[in-house]
């Protein structure tokens, strides 16, 4: 096997152990849940922190969101548009809060000083492009421009699956889409 398809193999063992385990998780354990010798992790990895820091870039890695929302038909209707995209940036962000509290606090490789990270950048900054795009149809419908539009579905969204800004039980995508569109007001006011 490639180093690369290796590295990937141990990858995909050690996210789930991750997010079972925390940075607690051993080498051994990792091994063991690739199928592979202990020695092998090393092979691929100088050591345990530079496996979790591939872990880590791999879960904050926007690519995945991309493809699913670029898979979003553009023609649709807005309101499923909203709902779609609220649910897949909604999904990405829990998924992304989940692993990161899994492996607890620690430094990592992306918040070293005055390195210009990918990750810099707004919360779902990395949507905006699509997003953009899926909405321009709709721009005639808009209250406000495409951009400010896409800014403010971004920032609810991740500010409302964020665990420690919320108050109450989780919020619901398909809620969060309704309120997007309609706003606060109830219908007539």
């Amino acid at each position: 096997m490639s180093p690369e398809d290796r590295r990937e193999q141990i990858l995909d063992a050690a996210i789930p152990l991750i997010l079972e385990r925390g940075a607690e998780v051993t080498t051994r354990e990792l091994a063991d849940a690739a199928g592979i010798a202990e020695g092998t992790v090393f092979r691929v990895f100088s050591d345990k922190a530079e496996l979790i820091d591939a872990a880590v870039a791999r879960v904050m890695d926007p690519a995945a969101t991309l493809r699913v929302l670029e898979q979003i038909d553009p023609a649709l209707p807005l309101e499923v548009k909203i709902e779609h995209i609220v649910a897949v940036l909604h999904s990405r962000v829990r998924g992304v809060v989940r692993f990161m509290t899994a492996l607890g606090p620690r430094e990592h490789k992306r918040h070293a000083p005055g390195d210009d990270h990918p990750h810099r950048q707004p919360p779902l900054g990395e949507t905006t492009g699509v997003v953009a795009r899926l909405l321009e149809p709709d721009q005639h419908r808009l209250r406000v421009p495409v951009a400010t539009a896409v800014d403010y579905l971004r920032i609810l969204v991740f500010g409302t699956t964020m665990p420690f800004l919320a108050t109450g039980a989780a919020s619901d995508p398909s809620e969060l889409a309704d309120f997007i569109l309609r706003g606060i007001a109830t219908e007539g006011d």
